[in-house]
């Protein structure tokens, strides 16, 4: 499996979604639209660190009217049960094989599967699970580390309204990967 290893964290995100669309367009004769309008040190390998408990707040989530559809280009993509690519699916599936770097000698890291468990300080919601494995099968630990989360526990005061500010987790879910009321895909470890 293969990650994206830029200094751009999202710009090689979505470059990749770029050139999975254009691949699209170019097997199926689309011709694509343009407007104006439109190797690194690896953690320690512990198979569950768990930071200091996170404070939340209940998360105010887009209506579906408020999130953007995906283009045509992702039809042929898999789904999640609520609809949304599952870009995890589509590695494992063979449909899109992402690249480590634009280098072509580039060394490759191995994905890491282990998992970060944050705490969460509100009854009866789940906590939150972290897994490195499907993050690290196209992303390179400096996409994350240190410009998003410190690799310390305890050092990342995590919360949703964070998260809905576009800070930890919000700098890629709800913009290139699923959106965050896809609520128990990450809430997702009972208490």
């Amino acid at each position: 499996m293969r990650r994206v290893s830029t200094g751009g964290r999202i710009g090689a995100i979505c470059a990749g979604f770029i050139l999975v669309s254009l691949y699209y367009y170019s097997q199926n004769g689309i011709e694509a639209q343009t407007t104006q309008d439109q190797p690194a040190t690896s953690p320690a390998q512990s198979p569950v660190v768990t930071p200091a408990p996170i404070e939340t707040q209940p998360a105010q989530t887009p209506s579906a009217a408020e999130e953007e559809e995906h283009p045509q280009a992702f039809d042929y993509l898999p789904k999640t049960k609520m609809g949304y690519v599952d870009w995890v699916a589509a590695i494992k599936q063979g449909v899109i094989h992402p690249r480590d770097s634009l280098e072509p000698d580039a060394v490759t890291m191995k994905a890491l599967d282990f998992n970060i468990i944050f705490k969460v300080n509100v009854s009866g919601l789940p906590d939150v699970v972290y897994p490195h494995y499907p993050h690290t099968l196209w992303l390179d630990c400096r996409n994350c580390h240190p410009s998003i989360f410190l690799m310390r526990a305890g050092a990342n005061p995590v919360t949703m309204e964070k998260i809905l500010k576009g800070e930890y987790c919000g700098r890629c879910h709800g913009i290139v990967a699923f959106p965050i009321s896809d609520c128990f895909r990450c809430h997702s470890r009972p208490k």
